[in-house]
């Protein structure tokens, strides 16, 4: 008998529990739970976070076209194929797209025996030399690289 009137007090209480949440409203469960009702954290997605009121509150405008910049314009790639030995560099003289005779630009190493020059093309040709340490002129004629375009070259010093 004192095993049924557990089980009794167990249901009842239990009932009380969720007396609140029958009629399917949070609103009134929380006027039955009183001062002791704690809100309901409810784990949310990356895409439910971006899309909450407070983030889009702006609407989402389309990017603006971008026009042509320097950056966007072919590129005159200039390789120069030679070992110049360890703590040497090889630079670049010339003209057109920056270039000049009097001060070299330098080349960047892309291997042990490829140097790589990189200008924005222009409308007309690039005519240059490459140079040891921007001191030691390569021996022939002046290069020259299409505008827009990549060139090889293996100089001779």
């Amino acid at each position: 008998m004192l095993h049924l009137r557990d089980n009794k007090r167990a249901l009842k209480a239990n009932e009380m529990k969720t007396r609140g949440f029958e009629n399917g409203s949070l609103e009134k469960a929380k006027e039955v739970g009183g001062a002791g009702f704690r809100r309901l954290a409810v784990a949310t997605t990356g895409k439910a976070l971006r899309n909450a009121p407070t983030q889009c509150a702006t609407p989402a405008r389309r990017a603006p076209r971008r026009s042509k910049t320097a950056a966007e314009k072919p590129v005159t790639t200039i390789k120069a194929k030679f070992d110049v030995g360890l703590g040497n560099t090889l630079t670049i003289r010339g003209e057109g797209q920056g270039l000049n005779w009097d001060q070299g630009q330098p080349m960047v190493c892309a291997d042990g025996s490829t140097w790589v020059w990189s200008g924005h093309a222009g409308s007309e040709p690039v005519k240059f030399k490459v140079l040891i340490n921007d001191q030691l002129w390569c021996r022939g004629e002046d290069f020259e690289a299409a505008p827009g375009g990549e060139i090889e070259i293996v100089p001779a010093f």
